[in-house]
């Protein structure tokens, strides 16, 4: 058998522009899908990791009924509550943080909108979101009746860093409330409908906004990683039975949608890409094979079992797709070097906010983006190679020795 791969080897190298004409596009074809893969990647993730940063955690808990119907009066306790406990006892979550949702409307000088209002402990938010480290006027809850908000929120209300706005609200028992807080912070994140309908204001002073007491809404968990926390929600699930605990992509299930719909769309490429490959490969073999018609017969002749022939053809296959795949992946990995400090997209700036994106994209390669092209390009070679496999097996010894 190892004479039978070096002589495929030679047979790869006796004409190097054929070989090296299928080795380009393979490695061209690879590289070019690799590139276009990374940079959806990065993007899609990107979205995940800034939805995930910006609101949603990657574990919430709330009361039964809310993800239903996300009414106020569904509430958890803050203090010595069964959740948290569960929540120290698991060795999974790295951080966690208690929150107050509700809907209100703001109201300055010149505008009123209708928000989202969240309170927050300032404390433990930094720690599960990035609107601490969003701030790009005045500071992150620094002092005493203050509200932070979003840069186009800000816009749209007319107000300024200092300004006075009175925030309404229903409060549990269905009575009208309000409060006059002054804008203390001005954040700027990559989600624009965040930024756009989004009030923070500290835990007690939404608590008395909304007259809930001791109450929360929900409880957002950060854990080790995306990929751990499922064991994660499985524990705290057996542990609080009576309690809705959902992940990211159950509480948002449009990007679940879209990573699933990446990985369609990598499928699609790779089809494309291995299927021209096949007829490459297939086309280089069935000339070489052709040249060698004569040489063949010889080898025939002299006692070479038609099964070797077919194991050299497959080899030949496998060294031409095997030259394409390394090349195509240092081609690649070179190109992703250049990138490596991100691609600017800040002229499209306002158009990525709007998906939950930031100005800079920044390419991700997965371990199963070297793996699986790397399987389907070796199936393919042997796919590929069976034409002219069948056609050198084929030749009668007799003529194709006389075969000019």
């Amino acid at each position: 058998m190892l004479s039978v791969i070096r002589l495929a080897w030679r047979n790869v190298g006796r004409n190097p522009r054929r070989t090296g004409i299928v080795v380009t596009a393979v490695a061209v074809g690879l590289s070019g899908t690799l590139l276009s893969m990374s940079i959806l990647s990065g993007m899609m993730f990107q979205i995940v990791d800034n939805a995930i940063k910006t609101d949603l955690g990657h574990l919430q808990i709330h009361a039964q009924g809310f993800n239903k119907d996300p009414e106020i009066g569904l509430l958890l306790e803050n203090n010595g509550a069964p959740e948290i406990q569960a929540i120290q006892a698991e060795a999974g979550i790295q951080n966690w943080a208690p929150r107050i949702r509700g809907e209100g409307l703001v109201t300055s000088p010149s505008a009123s909108v209708g928000v989202r209002v969240i309170g927050v402990d300032p404390e433990a938010e930094a720690q599960v979101s990035m609107v601490a480290d969003s701030i790009v006027e005045g500071g992150y809850f620094d002092q005493k009746k203050r509200v932070v908000l979003g840069e186009g929120l800000a816009r749209r209300l007319g107000a300024e860093l200092g300004d006075k706005i009175v925030l309404s609200a229903q409060d549990l028992s269905g009575d009208m409330t309000g409060t006059a807080l002054r804008v203390g912070g001005i954040f700027r994140t990559p989600s624009a409908e965040l930024d756009r309908s989004t009030v923070f204001l500290e835990l007690a002073s939404a608590a008395n906004l909304f007259a809930m007491g001791d109450g929360i809404s929900e409880i957002v968990i950060v854990g080790r990683s995306r990929d751990a926390i499922l064991g994660t929600q499985e524990r705290l699930s057996a542990a609080l039975p009576s309690r809705e605990i959902q992940r990211w992509d159950e509480l948002q299930p449009l990007l679940a949608s879209i990573l699933s719909v990446m990985d369609q769309m990598a499928a699609g490429l790779y089809l494309i890409i291995f299927v021209a490959m096949s007829f490459g490969i297939a086309n280089v073999l069935l000339m070489a094979i052709y040249e060698r018609i004569r040489e063949i017969g010889i080898l025939l002749a002299v006692g070479l079992s038609r099964t070797r022939l077919v194991a050299m053809v497959i080899c030949e296959s496998l060294f031409v797709t095997l030259l394409g795949l390394v090349a195509g992946f240092l081609l690649a990995l070179l190109i992703l070097y250049t990138l490596s400090g991100g691609i600017d997209m800040s002229l499209w700036a306002e158009s990525l906010a709007s998906f939950g994106m930031g100005t800079r994209i920044f390419p991700v390669l997965t371990l199963e983006d070297f793996t699986i092209p790397t399987t389907v390009a070796l199936l393919t070679a042997l796919l590929a190679s069976a034409w002219p496999a069948l056609r050198a097996v084929r030749l009668r010894p007799a003529e194709a020795v006389r075969h000019d």
